[in-house]
């Protein structure tokens, strides 16, 4: 009994003191002086923005994105022998060639990204390693040709990024590689 009174003792606080049904009433018609004085000082600044600065930003953005775009023209494919990841001789000249490429003056602010792939044989798993593999062996070789290891990151694709996707030795030649990507 003693436990039903102060259920009911509490419940009737609660209902009594509950919250208001009254919403506040706030004056948006008003601003303060420094606050009229804050938005009139963004809008000179907005309208005051020279026109000129704003085309050379979006010119150098154009630059930039053109000179991604001629040096990942350029640049070549890195392609590995079946279930490995050290680099092939005949690629050297390639390493070399993607090196140079990437140490030019134009590009010392780009960030390089080595995407590792590899066939269908082989678990989800084991590709993905075998990109990883593959990548950091590129990354290493560009780094020894003088790359910044800063600017260098890897990344693995394993089989889910197929240049071919035909059933045949010369298909999965081609997706035994690393590829080049850069960025801004």
């Amino acid at each position: 009994m003693k436990t039903l009174f102060v259920t009911s003792l509490t419940v009737l606080m609660l209902l009594f003191t509950g919250c208001s049904q009254k919403s506040p009433q706030v004056d948006t018609t008003q601003t303060t002086t420094q606050e009229a004085a804050s938005a009139d000082s963004k809008m000179d600044n907005i309208s005051g923005m020279d026109a000129s600065k704003v085309e050379s930003e979006a010119t150098a953005a154009q630059k930039v994105a053109q000179l991604i775009a001629e040096i990942e023209a350029n640049s070549k494919n890195v392609y590995f022998d079946f279930d490995k990841y050290d680099i092939r001789p005949d690629m050297m000249s390639v390493i070399e060639a993607n090196a140079k490429l990437f140490k030019r003056a134009d590009a010392a602010g780009l960030s390089i990204k080595i995407e590792g792939n590899c066939d269908e044989w082989g678990t989800d798993e084991y590709n993905y390693a075998l990109g990883l593999k593959r990548a950091k062996s590129v990354k290493d070789a560009l780094i020894a040709q003088g790359v910044p290891a800063e600017r260098i990151m890897v990344v693995s694709y394993g089989e889910s990024n197929p240049a071919c996707t035909q059933s045949n030795k010369e298909c999965w030649a081609q997706n035994r590689r690393a590829e080049f990507k850069l960025l801004p």
